[in-house]
């Protein structure tokens, strides 16, 4: 007997049947997925990992390089399920207020959450090592937020309901106002992790003021 027979007929963990490879990576990113949440990048292992995920050594490295390379990839999958949600709500008609104000509030409401703010503090205290990691939340996430504000920017412009001369700065004022603080201070441990009602509030003030400073 073949040793490729010994292995399908002994249904060890990590063979996946032919055809299923790309159930076998999607296993991977499910089990790594709550284990870099809890105990963070440095602490989580490939070990516990393969093991959650029902799968051998093998069968991780055919897929990923690395642990490295296996964070990225959650990540990204994690930022993709995301990012949707508020790209649906920048494409609601409006005026500048409110599309301004959807688009803010669609943001905290995922980035004001235990699991993204966990991500934030993963990336952050493994910057010096894996740079990467800050460029995929760019590169996938934030640029495309930005994207979605100067869009916004621009239709307000042409409506005439603002003068900007400068979109890409006004976008990066913006997104400096309203979503840097509540994000820090949530990355900090200075606040929770969740939008309240005071957080909706000072949101509401702080898009008005930033209009305010745009209007002719």
């Amino acid at each position: 007997m073949s040793s490729e027979t010994t292995l399908t007929s002994a249904r060890r963990p990590g063979r996946p049947a032919r055809g299923t490879e790309g159930e076998a990576t999607l296993r991977i990113l499910d089990a790594a997925t709550p284990i870099f949440l809890a105990e963070g990048f440095e602490a989580a292992s490939i070990d516990s990992i393969v093991a959650a995920a029902g799968i051998s050594k093998k069968t991780f490295y055919v897929r990923f390089n690395s642990k490295a390379d296996l964070f990225e990839a959650v990540f990204l999958r994690f930022i993709e399920e995301r990012i949707p949600v508020i790209e649906r709500e920048a494409g609601h008609v409006g005026s500048a207020s409110d599309c301004l104000h959807r688009i803010a509030l669609a943001s905290l409401k995922v980035a004001l959450t235990p699991d993204v703010i966990a991500f934030q503090r993963i990336i952050t205290a493994e910057a010096i090592r894996f740079p990467q990691f800050a460029l995929v939340m760019n590169d996938f996430g934030q640029s495309r937020l930005h994207s979605l504000i100067e869009r916004c920017l621009e239709q307000a412009v042409e409506a005439g309901e603002i003068k900007v001369p400068d979109i890409r700065f006004a976008a990066d004022c913006f997104l400096n106002l309203t979503m840097r603080p509540p994000v820090d201070r949530a990355v900090l441990g200075l606040e929770r992790a969740e939008l309240t009602h005071v957080k909706r509030a000072a949101l509401k003030r702080t898009v008005e003021f930033f209009l305010e400073s745009c209007r002719p």
